[in-house]
């Protein structure tokens, strides 16, 4: 949660698309997805778009692609308009994740505790997605890396609401 600068609460907004170009001549974009799923983008139901909501109409994904249809948008030159634009949808329309899965955004941040005796070596700066399984970055407190597999092998505990994760380190894992 934000405050703002009442020091009320604020919904957090999470970015999940670009719009790149415009479709057709009946005011469809095409929007490059930023959500793990791009097929269930029509989901949402509603994105907001600079400082409005707006309804989806219809979405197609292809690929990491998604051709949408926003309500209000009606022509090539309105679509054309938006293009550069980014979408995003408030915290409270994530999916609710399964046991042990969490958002890259939970995970940026925490703490990083050697599982063999609690202390701590660093924190998460990025996670890979891009083979079989998840790499966490992690900059370590000596100024250096390491890279380790998102595997139950490795990562005993991660306790999002206290900002740590527990890893078993194995020989030459860390520099």
């Amino acid at each position: 949660m934000i405050l703002n600068l009442d020091g009320e609460a604020k919904a957090t907004e999470i970015l999940i698309g670009e719009i790149v170009s415009a479709v057709g001549i009946k005011g469809q974009v095409k929007v490059k997805s930023y959500t793990e799923t791009p097929g269930n983008f029509s989901d949402f139901g509603t994105l907001i778009l600079g400082t409005k909501e707006v309804r989806i109409h219809s979405a197609r994904a292809q690929g990491n692609m998604v051709t949408v249809k926003l309500e209000g948008i009606d022509s090539r030159d309105q679509a054309e308009g938006l293009v550069g634009e980014k979408l995003f949808i408030h915290e409270s329309q994530l999916a609710e994740l399964p046991e042990d899965t969490f958002y890259v955004r939970d995970l940026i941040g925490l703490e990083v505790r050697n599982a063999q005796d609690g202390n701590r070596v660093g924190g998460i700066t990025d996670v890979i997605q891009n083979g079989p399984q998840d790499i966490y970055v992690i900059s370590l407190d000596e100024g250096k890396s390491a890279m380790v597999p998102a595997v139950k092998e490795f990562i005993k505990e991660v306790n999002v609401e206290e900002g740590y994760m527990s890893i078993q380190f194995i020989d030459g894992m860390l520099p």
